[in-house]
This record gives C-alpha cells, sequence and structure tokens, in this order.
C-alpha cells in the first residue's frame, strides 16, 4: 500500500459521526411565514419550532470558539460586567445609547484611524445562530465598519429571543428583514434595517492555529469577545 494510500485510508476511518441533514424551509408558508410575522420582534418563532433551548446551545458553542457569554436583565448589568471585565481598558465607544455613561455614544467617525485605540466596542447585534455561535451585525450597528475589528475588545448585545437554529433560519430572517425595509422604504419610509451596504457574521473572537497548530486568540483582531443576552424577565436577585 502507498503512503497515498495509507492517507486516504486513515482519514476514512475516523470520520464524524453523520448527522441529520437541516430541515429546509421553503415557501411562504409554514415557518417562512413564521420568520415573516416575526420580522423586527425577533427569532422566537423559528426558536419554537426547532424545539430545542436555543439560548443555551448558542452559549455552549460560543465559549466552544473562545468567547464568553451572559444571561442579563438589561444594560445596567451588561455595565456592571463589563465594568468587572475590563477595569482598565481604556477608551469605550457603544452603539448602546443606555450605556452612555459608561461610553462614548451617539457619535459618528469619519476617518477609522482615530479609532485605532479604542480598547472595547459594545454593539447591538441583530440576532445570534445556535450552531455556530455567530452574531450578525449590519453596518449601521457598528458606527464605523472597522470598529468591530480594531477593538481590543469586543461585546455584542442580541435578545434572548433573537437566536435562529441554524444558517438556514439566518438567511431567512435576513431576506425577510429585507423584504420588509424594501417595503418601507418604497412607501417613503426612512431607510431600514435591511438596506446596508456591509454586514458580517462574528463568531468569536479573531483566531489562528496556522503557526505550529497552536491556537493564538485576537491574532488579526478583536482579543476577546462577549455576547450579552438580554431576558426582561429574568430576576436579578443574586447577581453580585
Amino acid at each position: 500500500m502507498s503512503s497515498r494510500d495509507k492517507i486516504l485510508a486513515t482519514v476514512k476511518a475516523n470520520q464524524p459521526e453523520q448527522r441529520a441533514l437541516p430541515e429546509l424551509r421553503l415557501g411562504a408558508g409554514g415557518a417562512d411565514g413564521a420568520v415573516a410575522a416575526g420580522v423586527g420582534a425577533g427569532g422566537g418563532d423559528l426558536s419554537a419550532a426547532a424545539g430545542t433551548d436555543l439560548s443555551a446551545a448558542f452559549i455552549t458553542m460560543l465559549e466552544a470558539i473562545g468567547g464568553s457569554a451572559y444571561m442579563v436583565s438589561g444594560y445596567e448589568r451588561i455595565a456592571t460586567i463589563l465594568r468587572e471585565q475590563h477595569p482598565r481598558v481604556g477608551r469605550i465607544i457603544s452603539g448602546c445609547p443606555e450605556l452612555e455613561v459608561f461610553a462614548e455614544t451617539g457619535k459618528r467617525y469619519a476617518d477609522p484611524h482615530v479609532l485605532e485605540d479604542v480598547g472595547l466596542a459594545v454593539l447591538k447585534a441583530h440576532f445570534g445562530v445556535a450552531e455556530n455561535g455567530a452574531c450578525w451585525i449590519t453596518e449601521d450597528r457598528m458606527i464605523e465598519r472597522a470598529l468591530p475589528f480594531i477593538a481590543q475588545h469586543l461585546a455584542l448585545v442580541i435578545r434572548c429571543q433573537d437566536i435562529v437554529a441554524d444558517m438556514h433560519g439566518a438567511y431567512e430572517w435576513i431576506e425577510k428583514i429585507e423584504g420588509a425595509a424594501a417595503q418601507a422604504e418604497g412607501a417613503g419610509a426612512e431607510k431600514g434595517v435591511g438596506s446596508y451596504g456591509f454586514a458580517t457574521f462574528i463568531a468569536g473572537p479573531s483566531k489562528t492555529a496556522d503557526i505550529e497548530q497552536s491556537l493564538v486568540l485576537g491574532a488579526h483582531g478583536p482579543r476577546s469577545l462577549l455576547v450579552f443576552l438580554i431576558d426582561e424577565g429574568l430576576s436579578d436577585a443574586g447577581f453580585y
């Protein structure tokens, strides 16, 4: 047996366990209709259809890829945790007006070079994806498109109900939001959330293992990622 055949045989003998393919949701009815009804209100319909605790699944995956997550009741708790996690982080910029006493908010930056000293960026993402721990965010929520990638540390905020099971659900949600925004613009409304020039999925802190297969976090972007899942029904009892 040649070396090539040995390598291929070894790879074939060590395949991961088979997993069932996700159910495709096509057409105007069914789960697609649920997404349409949930535009602007979160991914609760898709979460219910999945039949699993998507918040728990999202947190497990995020932690597996180097990120951290906190279930919180609101922005006061977010500010408390960030102060504890990053006591000497330096300059903080946020797209959340609720954190104006904690960070620079409500500003636009024409020159991305002025963001070179940002220690922490806190931004609102649209939703999370349970299967890979990613969050989807559009340029209008980034303040400046370089900010999520140039900051030393990044924190994203989503609601617990704004988590979909997989990328099929994610792109359905994006499509429906875009469609709703296009209709709103056609009716003379202001530019909506679905109209954007740039958007991305962010999953965990930046990382690489190219050198000697040694994992390095923060290689070419944020050194850490925190995701806050807001559950307004969560009790603050026992929070420190």
